[in-house]
């Protein structure tokens, strides 16, 4: 299975309980690592011990995943110290540390399990319908072969960003709903340019991939609010069904934001093994409150029948965007997003 971002992240075990996680400048917003991509490279940590250092107790998946950010995380190689809270029967629960240039950067939590070995019962949830699967107001589920085909689907609009946020991007298409989410909900599908399929590594980075919540709350009318962002793709879906729009991005025009997203915490919960048996990833993106700078948002993430793959939820502070680009703002080009 090709996994280009796996390759990206390079895990490499130092000693018994430290390991060191790479970085590549597609992961970058602004002088920055996405907070996805650095939950990736905790969770590409976490596996790596439950496979390494406690191999011996077959617990090869991460189950919970709970990360603390300290401090921004920079373009650079970073190092993971892990310590064994309890080693046990049915769980691992593990400690993690990030840290660049000897600074903590966060710091983390993980259990593990066998998504192979059932613990107790099970009982079967339908997912056949939006309704069924506990999703209300979602669209009909995408005909893919036509989308992969550059043919039109009525109820999705098919997208791919290339700019200086977030390169990463270039290799992703996005599917968004024709009619607009109601205020507080985004749904969207995601796929990996073949023949890059998802594995756990890329569920931990989308539990942290949506578009800003407080931007398209607020219509602030920037780069990140997805009113804009939906205006200018349906426009362009209108007069090229079927084709995908390929918008940009760019550092520059993302410093005249007036307020940025800092992530405290994220809690991703995974539900299953992903071994590249997925193409495609549904998300819906939900944000119940905006209040004095403090937002939540909760992501529930689904393979392309809508079975569950893991649910994250967010803390986040709403901040002057100037603070997150100050080092390169005023640089780089404009942006049709």
């Amino acid at each position: 299975m090709s996994n280009v971002f796996q390759d990206q992240i390079n895990v490499q075990q130092l000693d018994s309980h430290t390991y060191q996680v790479g970085f590549d400048a597609e992961w970058a917003i602004g002088p920055m690592l996405h907070g996805g991509c650095v939950t990736a490279s905790v969770y590409a940590a976490a596996q790596k011990h439950f496979t390494s250092t406690l191999a011996s107790r077959n617990q090869p998946d991460v189950h919970t995943l709970h990360i603390e950010f300290l401090r921004p995380v920079t373009l650079s190689v970073s190092t993971i110290k892990i310590t064994d809270l309890k080693v046990g029967k049915g769980t691992n629960f593990i400690q993690l540390t990030l840290s660049q240039n000897n600074e903590s950067k966060c710091t983390a939590l993980a259990t593990s399990t066998n998504f192979d070995v059932p613990l107790g019962p099970t009982a079967t949830i339908d997912t056949s319908s939006p309704s069924a699967a506990s999703l209300p107001g979602l669209c009909p589920i995408p005909d893919f072969k036509k989308i992969e085909a550059q043919e039109r689907d009525p109820n999705w609009i098919p997208s791919k960003t290339v700019g200086e946020l977030l390169p990463l991007l270039k290799r992703m298409t996005f599917l968004y709903p024709v009619p607009e989410s109601p205020p507080g909900i985004l749904d969207f599908w995601i796929t990996f340019d073949a023949p890059e399929k998802f594995s756990g590594v890329h569920l931990a980075m989308l539990a942290d991939m949506a578009a800003s919540p407080s931007d398209t709350l607020l219509r602030t009318g920037g780069t990140l609010d997805m009113h804009k962002i939906h205006a200018i793709k349906k426009d362009a879906w209108e007069k090229n069904p079927g084709k995908t729009l390929v918008g940009t991005n760019s550092v520059k025009e993302a410093s005249k934001s007036q307020i940025w997203n800092s992530t405290l915490t994220i809690d991703v919960q995974f539900k299953r093994r992903v071994t590249g048996d997925v193409r495609w990833t549904f998300t819906r993106a939900t944000t119940r409150m905006l209040e004095g700078g403090r937002m939540d948002q909760d992501l529930d993430i689904r393979d392309e029948n809508l079975k569950p793959l893991c649910l994250s939820r967010q803390v986040m502070l709403v901040i002057d965007a100037r603070r997150r680009f100050k080092e390169k703002g005023g640089r780089g080009k404009g942006s049709n997003l």
